[in-house]
């Protein structure tokens, strides 16, 4: 019975082996993440997660399995020691009682010898008297001994028969007693050997458990290796999906892992959480972000059609121009080679924005100097086309408008709808893409940006993990 539980445990473990190696997975099946959406790749993230908590549960399950067959194998191997440490002790004893059963043999033995010496004397002493006995009056007269002597002689051979037959029945007596001390201790030789060899017998089938509890660890060790292998490979895909690359305004290319770390040693101060900046960062300048692939590909004073630009005007204004030169001057770059977003037809006459921001260059000039005191440098060396320096601007301004008066009110205002958090960043976002005329914006561009922040908090958590 207990064999066929140990094949049967066999089975089980192998079945859960092979769904370990052939289980069905979406999170890794998935094809190319290159052309998928925001929405797309969250879905996926969401199901790598899903999956990767499964998998860990089931992980835990085999490691708890893994764990108690160790426990199990443990105590077999401390009861075969303890079983060898008493088929041991039976062995010594058994040698100990075999050491005074040749002793007791030995001392048979001498008092065999002893008895057989006292009745040989015993014999010799009745034949002498006998001797003494056969004499005549006349012949013990003229013995050379004196007649008290010759009676002496008779008399002290009595005594001397009745020790020797004193010591030969004792002689006899302590015999038996050896004897029967002997055959004691032969039975328990015989009922010691008995113990071990019982001992011995339930050893041997402690050692076929242990072989068998060995198998089924393991089996089930490299399950547990399974598992792990397994997380790890979903790991490395959602990792895939959250540092997928996005390309900035400036034309950069910046995983979204990179982004973080470039925040978040500057989120405490600003005051700011990283993912509410990096959804904006995304949604101005990211992959699938409103203004799509406009990644700067205009300069700032040409006058053709190029982006939509309308009526023969230059696609920076006018009024942007005097603090664009000055930052370009700041810097050491040259004006006129300097890329800066199109204008977009659906969102005004003119473009001009710089770097993964997309800061204009006059919320540049607003913006720089108290965003350089964040990361101690002088304003005048804050480049726009830094990811660094862009993406704390980013944050500096968009903590300027978080705590306005202006996103207190909305706040205030609606605060039986949402959380004060939630509102103040749509408004915040909102001002950020469209200034004074936010409130026109606050639930596609501010909505968007809060809804894509929340994706990212989480994000960031699995990440901090």
């Amino acid at each position: 019975m207990k064999k066929n539980n140990f094949y049967l445990s066999l089975f089980v473990v192998g079945l859960v082996f092979g769904q370990v190696a052939h289980g069905q997975s979406i999170c890794l099946q998935a094809e190319s993440i290159d052309n998928l959406d925001d929405n797309a790749l969250q879905l996926l993230v969401d199901q790598c997660n899903a999956e990767i908590a499964a998998e860990q549960a089931k992980l835990q399950a085999t490691k708890q399995e893994t764990q108690s067959r160790d426990r199990d194998l443990r105590l077999s191997e401390q009861n075969i020691r303890q079983s060898e440490a008493f088929i041991r002790s039976r062995d010594l004893e058994i040698k100990k009682i075999l050491g005074r059963i040749s002793e007791q043999k030995k001392r048979v033995q001498t008092v065999e010898e002893k008895a057989e010496q006292a009745q040989q004397s015993i014999a010799n002493l009745i034949r002498e008297k006998n001797s003494l006995d056969g004499y005549s009056i006349v012949e013990a007269v003229f013995s050379k001994l004196s007649l008290s002597g010759f009676f002496a002689d008779i008399t002290n051979f009595d005594v001397l028969r009745d020790r020797l037959q004193a010591d030969f029945e004792a002689y006899n007596v302590l015999k038996e007693e050896i004897i029967e001390e002997q055959s004691e201790l032969a039975e328990e030789e015989s009922r010691q050997r008995e113990l071990a060899e019982q001992k011995e017998s339930e050893k041997r089938q402690l050692e076929r458990t242990r072989a068998e509890q060995k198998v089924l660890r393991d089996i089930s060790k490299e399950t547990e290796i399974q598992y792990e292998q397994l997380i790890a490979e979903k790991e490395a895909a959602k990792k895939a999906l959250r540092s997928r690359l996005f390309t900035t305004a400036s034309g950069q290319k910046i995983s979204f892992g990179d982004a973080y770390d470039i925040i978040r040693p500057y989120e405490k101060s600003l005051g700011i959480d990283a993912a509410f900046i990096l959804a904006v960062l995304f949604q101005e300048s990211g992959w699938g972000g409103q203004i799509g692939g406009n990644i700067g590909q205009c300069t700032y004073n040409q006058y053709n059609s190029h982006g939509g630009t309308k009526n023969g005007k230059q696609v920076m204004s006018a009024s942007q121009q005097a603090n664009f030169l000055t930052i370009m001057g700041d810097l050491g770059i040259n004006a006129a080679g300097q890329k800066v977003s199109c204008p977009i037809p659906t969102d005004g006459a003119y473009g001009g924005a710089m770097g993964p921001a997309q800061f204009m260059p006059n919320t540049w000039m607003e913006v720089r100097n108290q965003a350089a005191k964040y990361i101690g440098i002088s304003g005048s060396n804050m480049s726009p086309f830094s990811n660094r320096d862009a993406f704390i601007a980013s944050g500096t301004y968009l903590r300027n408008h978080y705590y306005s008066s202006s996103c207190s009110q909305y706040a205030a205002d609606y605060a039986h709808i949402r959380s004060a958090k939630s509102l103040r960043e749509k408004c915040a976002a909102a001002r950020y893409y469209a200034g004074g005329n936010w409130f026109k914006f606050r639930n596609t561009y501010g909505e968007s940006v809060q809804s894509r922040a929340n994706r990212f908090r989480a994000d960031i958590a699995t990440l901090n993990d």
